[in-house]
């Protein structure tokens, strides 16, 4: 640990975040993956998260806070970090809707580029998802984005 790192808060400690801020968390990172966020990509996350329960109370404000403040955690401790911080709050019953979301997220700009795909292997592992039920939300996903 540098000499700055504790009192900068780079210390290690875990990373606490809420349900929000925990689907934010997974949607930044999967958009940021390639290392450019369009417009369609952002657009795709506010629609996303109107349609989710957590955030049925939230207004464009309390959205826009939330992705601001996870967008500042992944540049201070990695997307890694903060997609397993994410990880540890989201109920089970909701990482498979992360992962249906980080997918939709991926493909919002109609391709999906190496780094993204990639970021998604690694998510469907980080949060658990069966390898059958990602092929499967892969396809919801790639028919829904057709239209």
């Amino acid at each position: 640990m540098g000499l700055f790192d504790k009192v900068m808060g780079k210390d290690g400690g875990k990373l606490s975040l809420n349900k929000q801020e925990a689907f934010a968390a997974i949607a930044v990172a999967t958009v940021g993956a390639d290392g450019d966020v369009s417009e369609e990509e952002v657009q795709r996350i506010v629609v996303n998260f109107a349609a989710l329960n957590a955030f049925r109370r939230s207004n464009m404000r309390d959205i826009a806070d939330d992705l601001n403040q996870v967008a500042k955690l992944i540049k201070r401790h990695g997307a890694p970090a903060v997609v397993e911080a994410a990880k540890s709050t989201l109920p089970k019953e909701s990482l498979n809707t992360a992962f249906f979301l980080a997918a939709d997220l991926a493909l919002a700009d109609g391709v999906v580029e190496p780094k993204e795909e990639k970021f998604l292997e690694e998510l469907q592992k980080t949060l658990g998802v069966d390898q059958a039920l990602a092929e499967k939300i892969v396809e919801v996903v790639v028919i829904k984005n057709k239209a």
